[in-house]
Parts: C-alpha cells; sequence; structure tokens
C-alpha cells in the first residue's frame, strides 16, 4: 500500500527522530481524514490544519497513532503528484493484474475490463520522509464500457502517469462531462431500441441491460472521487 523512501536498517538519528515525531503525534489532532475507513490495512491522509502538518498512515482515526508515522508540515512540501494507471484484461477477477500484449481494436472497447488504480505522491524535504506514494484506492477500480449503437469510448482515457492540481481538476470536469454524455446517449440508445423493437424482449432482459447502465455510470463516479479527493490533497498541502 503506502511506501516512504527510508534505508532498511534503521539508524540512530532516525530512532531519535521518531521517538521526538511521538511527542508531535500526540499533539497531532486532525482536522479531517481521506481514506478508506473500512479496511483497517487501508490508507489515510489526515492533517491538522491548525498544526499546519499531515501524516499519510495505515489504519482508522482512533488507532494511527500506535503506527508512528511521521509528521510532516506543509512547508516541508516540495511536489505532489497523481498517478493513474489505466488498463484493461480480458477477465474480471479483481485479483487479475496480466496485461495483454494484444493490439485493443476498436470493436474490442466494450468487451474487455477496464481497470483503474489511484497513486499520490508526496515529495518532500522531511529527512525521514522525503519521498511518499500510496495507493489511493485499496481495491482496483473496475469497470467495463456497455456496447451502445450511439457511441463508442476506449475506457476512460485517463492513462497520464502525472497529474498536478491543474490537470487533475481538468480530468474531473472532462470525466464529468462525459458522465453525462453517457447518460444522455443511453437515454436516446433507449428511445432507439424501442423504435427499432431491438430492446430486450424479455423484463429480465430490460432489467439486466438497466443494471449495466447504471453500473457503469456508477463506476464513472467512483472514479471521479478519487480524483476529487486527490485535486482536496493537493489544495491543502498548497502545491
Amino acid at each position: 500500500m503506502g511506501l516512504f523512501s527510508r534505508k532498511k536498517e534503521v539508524s540512530p538519528e532516525e530512532l531519535a527522530a521518531r521517538e521526538e515525531n511521538k511527542k508531535r503525534l500526540e499533539e497531532f489532532t486532525p482536522t479531517k481524514s481521506w481514506g478508506i475507513k473500512k479496511y483497517p490495512d487501508a490508507m489515510q491522509f489526515m492533517y491538522d490544519e491548525n498544526m499546519k502538518a499531515f501524516v499519510v498512515v495505515e489504519g482508522p482515526d482512533d488507532t494511527f497513532k500506535e503506527r508512528n508515522p511521521f509528521v510532516i508540515d506543509f512547508d516541508q512540501v516540495k511536489d505532489v503528484w497523481l498517478e493513474v494507471d489505466e488498463w484493461w484484461t480480458e477477465g474480471d477477477n479483481k485479483f487479475d493484474v496480466t496485461r495483454s500484449g494484444k493490439i485493443l481494436l476498436q470493436g474490442d472497447y466494450s468487451k474487455v475490463f477496464w481497470r483503474y488504480d489511484f497513486y499520490i505522491n508526496i515529495e518532500t524535504t522531511h529527512p525521514f520522509a522525503g519521498a511518499i506514494r500510496y495507493k489511493m484506492n485499496y481495491n482496483t477500480n473496475i469497470l467495463k464500457v456497455p456496447g451502445t449503437h450511439l457511441f463508442v469510448h476506449r475506457g476512460l482515457e485517463l492513462d497520464k502517469k502525472t497529474y498536478r492540481r491543474p490537470e487533475i481538476k481538468e480530468a474531473v470536469e472532462k470525466l464529468e462531462a462525459f458522465e453525462e454524455q453517457i447518460k444522455s446517449g443511453l437515454k436516446k440508445e433507449k428511445a432507439f431500441d424501442i423504435l427499432t423493437q431491438q430492446r430486450p424482449d424479455t423484463i429480465l432482459g430490460k432489467l439486466e441491460k438497466d443494471l449495466t447502465d447504471d453500473w457503469y455510470v456508477s463506476r464513472i463516479e467512483n472514479v471521479v472521487g478519487h480524483l476529487k479527493r486527490a485535486y482536496r490533497i493537493s489544495k491543502v498541502v498548497g502545491v
């Protein structure tokens, strides 16, 4: 999950710094925490507005101090960027990490499963937490583009390795506009299917297609949620 750049062997200087850090943690009172709280090993970003500092740590709000994460001041932050890893597999197993070497044709866009992972990188001047990289999502976000008559799309087209704050905002706005386009397109497609009598002719078939469409839209909303959280973090630390 989350990784701090550090030596394998803890130096006496770092041991002393961690003892001093415990004192700072006692004073640290989270103003806000962002992360997936239902998993005890999920990563959290927590900040104290009064102290002007933050921690990145595994675990919920009530136990995070036991892990003694380094308290990092906002003015120690040199850079923040988001990585979005977009890839596809032919299967939908959530543990599937195979990356197919096949060339993906336009006709295959709706046949594969698109997968998304989000990583926040924070570069700091802290002597023992100079580089922080943690995965924002606990499970890989998986979606399948529904096949439609009116649009063809290659996943969400987010595979850009470096997103700074303005680019994150731009990606959010673009994806929200795409979401509205999808909703509008699905409505038009339903009308088209009714006119051409191509809608599933059973209640079960109709329900299955509607659920697929709704699930796809909800997956887009989930991705937007991760992007917005990354944008908030970049604003909090002032980069």
